[in-house]
């Protein structure tokens, strides 16, 4: 018989997750007034809430008035369905598997993106022959050229009668390219086009309404942002935009790893796998219970950092999959002990400068985060609390 534990999850962990659920609410007003009532304010909880966790990020988000959730795969969206309820609208990304899985999205009441001919040739065989109607999504490409009917695509079904016939489109969409540098000209040139095969688009779907917006595009301006938005990384606290002024997110993310032990370098020596680096005669390293098996990456050394007691120290030698080694040596010995923790990710070491160090991103940053984390969830305000 094995024995209970009596330490506490915490205790046991090698570093802690916090995810500030206020703060993800409050980015998302943010981002709903910064679009304005007329477009309904979405949210893009794949990949588990962008590492975050699906079930405490879309509840919060729902009571908080979203009512419009994003997902990649029909997995996702069957998992979601069961945390939100039938309400919400529940849109995958992906799409059906054409002929296997169109059953499936209906029973779920999943909206379907529909970005192939073949996507749309199936939907609409199912949902004839199971006298469905239900709505969907129709992508097309922009300027992207990843998913999304293709110009002649999109001018071949909407000249062809029976091109969308059977379909009840919720909405046109299509996907920026490069809205995270709102300088650069495709931008304005997939607005354009955008706008133009909209208003196709309506001679036949009156009702349709235009989806282009991620988080970047929010911040392009009113031109971009149309009836549904679907913002996602600025949603977690991460900078969405590379270059310009950053959108003022709240941060969302703090994670702290445990240092293991603490030692003193008597001369000069090498730290880590294969050597790489040399550790000074007198240096003090802090080795924390924390590695690429946890999310962070092996590419943050050299050049990755944390914060402890507000003193930056840097990575030193090679990210192991369970260990990390930091310099700590300008760290008061009273701060830098067995037992602290050293902020990997927070409010001076944000997810962006994680990013940065790694010569990444802030997406892979957070949906690379691992499961060995305690994680800890500050509560979001009650619904009652809600503003607009």
């Amino acid at each position: 018989m094995i024995s209970p534990l009596t330490s506490s999850p915490e205790d046991r962990a090698g570093a802690v997750l916090t995810v500030d659920l206020a703060a993800l609410v409050e980015n998302w007003r943010r981002l709903k007034r910064k679009a304005g009532a007329a477009c309904d304010m979405g949210a893009v909880v794949k990949a588990d809430a962008y590492g975050l966790g699906l079930a405490p990020v879309a509840r919060a988000l729902k009571d908080a008035g979203c009512a419009t959730f994003y997902v990649a795969h029909l997995d996702e969206a069957v998992a979601l369905r069961g945390i939100i309820g039938p309400s919400p609208r529940i849109v995958c990304m992906h799409g059906p598997t054409p002929g296997r899985t169109e059953r499936d999205f209906a029973a779920h009441n999943v909206i379907p993106v529909l970005s192939t001919a073949e996507h749309i040739k199936a939907w609409r065989k199912f949902a004839v022959a199971a006298d469905v109607l239900m709505e969907s999504m129709i992508q097309i490409d922009t300027g992207m050229n990843r998913l999304g009917l293709t110009a002649r695509e999109f001018t071949t079904h909407m000249d062809d009668p029976e091109g969308f016939l059977g379909l009840h489109p919720l909405a046109l969409m299509s996907h920026l390219a490069c809205a995270d540098t709102p300088s650069h000209p495709l931008n304005r040139l997939q607005q354009e086009r955008f706008a133009s095969a909209l208003a196709t688009f309506r001679t036949k779907f009156g009702d349709a309404k235009g989806s282009l917006a991620n988080s970047a595009g929010i911040l392009l301006g009113p031109a971009w942002h149309y009836d549904f938005a679907r913002p996602g990384i600025a949603l977690y606290g991460a900078r969405a935009t590379i270059d310009g002024p950053a959108w003022p997110t709240v941060p969302v993310v703090r994670l702290a790893a445990r240092i293991l032990q603490v030692r003193r370098v008597d001369a000069a020596a090498p730290v880590g796998y294969g050597a790489t680096v040399q550790a000074p005669d007198g240096a003090k390293l802090a080795t924390v219970s924390m590695g690429y098996a946890d999310g962070l990456l092996r590419a943050a050394s050299p050049g990755g950092s944390g914060v402890l007691d507000g003193f930056k120290v840097p990575i030193l030698g090679r990210v192991s999959m369970d260990l990390t080694t930091f310099d700590v040596s300008l760290v008061p010995e009273s701060s830098a002990v067995p037992g602290a923790f050293i902020e990997v990710i927070g409010a001076a070491h944000t997810v962006d400068d994680l990013a940065r160090e790694a010569g990444t991103v802030g997406y892979e940053i957070l949906t690379a985060l691992g499961a060995r984390f305690h994680r800890r969830y500050l509560p979001a305000p009650p619904p009652s609390a809600r503003t607009s």
